[in-house]
């Protein structure tokens, strides 16, 4: 635990060659000394010569104890600044990818090289691919995307690791989003395969009580060639969410692609996972779980504000997406009695639960009523924000970490969507954009609760 806590909270870290001129060495720095905690950071730049070729780079009074060293992957000394950052005993470089240019592939050493670097050298490198590495518990942030200061980095509930895959526009784009809500972020890059490492991150994420999901962005490739999910599990008992980045196989024909998708697809690890087939469901999932407790159930009742989308919604909860059909289940009669005292007579008793102009305003209380049924094991509120009202009574009424069953919120049409949305988020509830995305997280949350029993029994309120 030493070692990795060099890893997530260096106290020296070295920019070395050719990054200290660029812009992602500047805001590497910049990030740095906006952190509360004090780090030393050095300027580590070689001769005049060091570009010249054939040349060794000569780097003098090198500091000691560094922990972290940080080499451009375009720099073409990097294998000699490796070999400089192994003899002084650095234990962790990054080859950082530039962020200048992110969709053509930057000039920088392969794979071959990574894994002769790991053979060859004590010290654990990441990249060439690598994006860098964000701790909010200790207010981290080593990454080559800018802290603009609009979202704290502190109390988040999210954990995300990528392996493998950052190089590409969508990822990248997705890696930026989750960074306002991030408890842990690092991104390893090409240096994934070192089980050791990805073992102590797991042992890491363990201990840290505040991160209640991990999720993992990692390629076909690298999951059948290196698993990184098997030593991150072995130590680490939490939700793991798992989005492979589909890549096509080279084949010679139709037949011979066909047969080695289906064998490669099968050695895949996706055990005791959470399996996004799509990369946008990650946050969707790591939402959904950091925000409510374990589903113990398939039965959700459904709460609308809104005539005609509960329909809408019973459709996306009885189809089979992630083997799994959820439920409406028959209200209990003191259900339907205290509904009908609290809204009254005219309202629809049958689940799902429609509010009409006049009740809309009592949206928590009739939350509470349903989520205390002892048919519901959770409840999906379909909310049409007409007026900051109606927000208000949703937020004043409920409080999210006092909940025992799951709850997700999807907003429906409105003009007022935005503010309605960063304010039910605001307030730590599992909120979406639309009824699809909302039920589809649900549904990733019963498929996971239901199919490990452990979780279950070690279910904790975030």
């Amino acid at each position: 635990m030493l070692l990795l806590e060099k890893l997530t909270n260096p106290r020296k870290i070295a920019l070395v060659g050719n990054i200290n001129n660029q812009n992602d060495g500047i805001i590497i720095s910049r990030n740095i000394r906006n952190s509360s905690v004090k780090r030393s950071i050095f300027r580590i730049i070689g001769h005049d010569s060091v570009s010249t070729q054939g040349l060794v780079p000569s780097v003098f009074n090198f500091p000691a104890d560094v922990d972290i060293a940080v080499i451009s992957s375009n720099d073409p000394d990097s294998r000699q600044y490796l070999e400089i950052c192994n003899k002084n005993e650095v234990p962790y470089v990054f080859l950082l990818a530039s962020s200048e240019d992110k969709t053509a592939k930057p000039a920088r050493p392969g794979r071959n090289f990574v894994d002769s670097v790991h053979i060859h050298t004590k010290c654990k490198v990441f990249g060439p691919d690598s994006r860098g590495i964000c701790d909010s518990s200790t207010d981290l942030n080593l990454s080559i995307f800018e802290n603009e200061g609009s979202h704290s980095l502190k109390d988040k509930q999210y954990a995300l690791v990528s392996v493998d895959c950052s190089r590409h526009p969508i990822v990248v784009d997705e890696f930026k989003s989750f960074r306002s809500d991030l408890g842990f972020l690092i991104d390893f890059g090409s240096g994934s395969r070192d089980s050791e490492v990805l073992a102590s991150i797991g042992s890491y994420l363990q201990w840290r009580e505040e991160i209640s999901a991990l999720a993992l962005l990692t390629s076909e490739n690298e999951c059948s060639n290196g698993d990184a999910i098997t030593p991150l599990r072995a130590n680490f008992s939490r939700p793991i969410i798992v989005y492979r980045e589909k890549r096509e196989l080279k084949t010679n024909g139709p037949a011979e692609n066909g047969k080695r998708r289906r064998s490669t697809r099968k050695s895949l690890p996706i055990q005791d996972c959470i399996v996004a087939k799509d990369l946008y469901d990650v946050p969707d999932f790591a939402r959904v779980i950091a925000l409510n407790p374990v589903m113990r159930g398939n039965k959700v009742s459904v709460i609308s504000t809104k005539g005609g989308t509960q329909s809408v919604a019973q459709d996306y909860l009885t189809s089979g997406a992630f083997g799994m059909q959820l439920q409406i289940p028959h209200l209990g009669l003191s259900t339907k009695a205290k509904l009908t005292n609290l809204l009254g007579n005219g309202y629809s008793s049958h689940n799902s639960v429609t509010l009409g102009p006049k009740e809309r305003m009592k949206i928590g209380n009739a939350i509470e009523t349903v989520m205390s049924d002892r048919n519901t094991d959770a409840v999906l509120t379909l909310v049409s924000p007409d007026s900051y009202d109606l927000i208000h009574s949703f937020v004043d009424g409920l409080d999210p970490e006092k909940m025992k069953k799951p709850m997700v919120v999807a907003i429906i049409g409105s003009g007022s969507y935005e503010s309605a949305f960063n304010e039910l988020s605001g307030r730590k509830f599992a909120v979406y954009p639309s009824i699809r995305r909302a039920i589809t997280a649900l549904k990733a949350l019963a498929s996971y609760s239901l199919n490990d029993s452990n979780l279950i029994d070690n279910s904790r309120q975030v």
